[in-house]
């Protein structure tokens, strides 16, 4: 996903202009595909936007995933120092595709899947205007934005948002696809983000931003196995979508969610109110909470990291559901406790991660997302 808002470095940025007549330009891959890059995109979305299923994850430099190789032409980085790509990487003329623009036509080796993921619609960007604000927390706020044609995405993808050219951020949907136009996201103020302390407390009804989506690899599948989401802060947005998108399937009545949520203080949970929505339409749902931080008013309910829950609670057969994990890092311990060397700084920078750690088809996905 995104990067972290207080990781101090520079937001996502805009392209410069092409330097070609006509700012369009060509991209050839050495496998014989090609795509037009316009100004104001980067060599990843120009990619996907033409149907070309490059890979990525967080769309945001931080994950390494869209690494690739300028074998002709002129490419510009837009970040001097993504924390996804390491110092072989650099030694070896590697550059990251979500965070480069092609300056002229342009050859590159560029890793793509064989085909358009099933399902996946093809991000582009557009202008939504806010029609709904509410507060979930004290520094959670939910956002709906309408769009003026259908809102198509998958449960658990996510989109960028930005309020001005000056920069972007990516945030997880906390609704479904619909007819109407609406996509909704809870937005966590971080005190001196780039972004969020604008979305959370200066955004209005009427005003409108830009919206480039969907984007993502870590929704939910198509599978009929029962499902594990776990959250954190405001990881809780796309487990809301998974847990909206298991209850709308035809088979809902069969299913059984176990929903794990973690804060660091009783102010900071409101996950009931989701599962509650969804629990009528599920054969079993139930929210497991805890808070990190020591009981300020009362608290009797669990107390350590959501991850911590999750091994003393015990789900019965865990090994048969297909696990969702969405917040800080450290709700990941379990899989992963320490950082692989050369990808730590993406682990530091990159806090809120979604995550889909297990299907039955053994897929792992991770979007760096918030």
């Amino acid at each position: 996903m995104s990067r972290s808002e207080h990781d101090g470095r520079h937001p996502g940025t805009a392209p410069a202009a092409s330097s070609q007549t006509g700012d369009v330009v060509t991209v050839t891959t050495t496998d014989g595909l090609s795509f037009q890059y316009a100004e104001g995109d980067t060599l990843l979305r120009a990619a996907l936007r033409a149907g070309i299923p490059a890979t990525y994850e967080c769309n945001s430099g931080g994950c390494g995933t869209c690494k690739f190789v300028k074998e002709s032409g002129e490419v510009d980085p837009l970040e001097p120092d993504p924390p996804g790509l390491t110092e072989r990487d650099r030694r070896k003329g590697r550059l990251l595709a979500c965070r480069s623009a092609p300056r002229t036509d342009c050859t590159v080796k560029l890793v793509a899947g064989a085909s358009w993921p099933t399902g996946h619609v093809r991000p582009r960007r557009r202008s939504v205007e806010v029609i709904g604000t509410r507060t979930l927390t004290h520094d959670l706020r939910e956002i709906t934005l309408r769009a003026d044609e259908p809102a198509e995405f998958l449960p658990g993808q996510f989109a960028m948002l930005s309020v001005d050219a000056a920069g972007e951020r990516a945030y997880s949907m906390s609704n479904l696809s619909n007819p109407l136009g609406e996509w909704q996201f809870q937005v966590k103020r971080v005190p001196g983000g780039f972004l969020s302390p604008q979305l959370v407390d200066e955004l209005r009804v009427g005003d409108r931003i830009c919206l480039d989506g969907p984007y993502g690899h870590a929704h939910l599948r198509p599978t009929s196995r029962d499902v594990v989401c776990i959250a954190g802060g405001s990881g809780l947005a796309p487990m809301v979508s998974v847990a909206r998108g298991l209850a709308s399937r035809g088979d809902a009545g069969a299913r059984r969610l176990h929903f794990f949520y973690g804060g660091r203080s009783e102010k900071d949970l409101c996950a009931r109110e989701f599962v509650d929505e969804v629990a009528s339409r599920l054969g079993h749902a139930v929210l497991h909470e805890a808070i990190s931080e020591a009981p300020t008013n009362g608290w009797t309910g669990n107390r350590g990291y959501v991850h911590e829950l999750v091994a003393s609670y015990g789900v019965p057969d865990l090994d048969n559901h297909d696990i969702y994990v969405g917040g800080p890092a450290g709700n990941d311990r379990r899989r992963r406790p320490v950082p692989r060397p050369g990808a730590s700084r993406a682990h530091r920078k990159h806090p809120f991660r979604p995550i889909l750690l297990r299907t039955n088809n053994g897929i792992r996905a991770r979007d760096h997302v918030r």
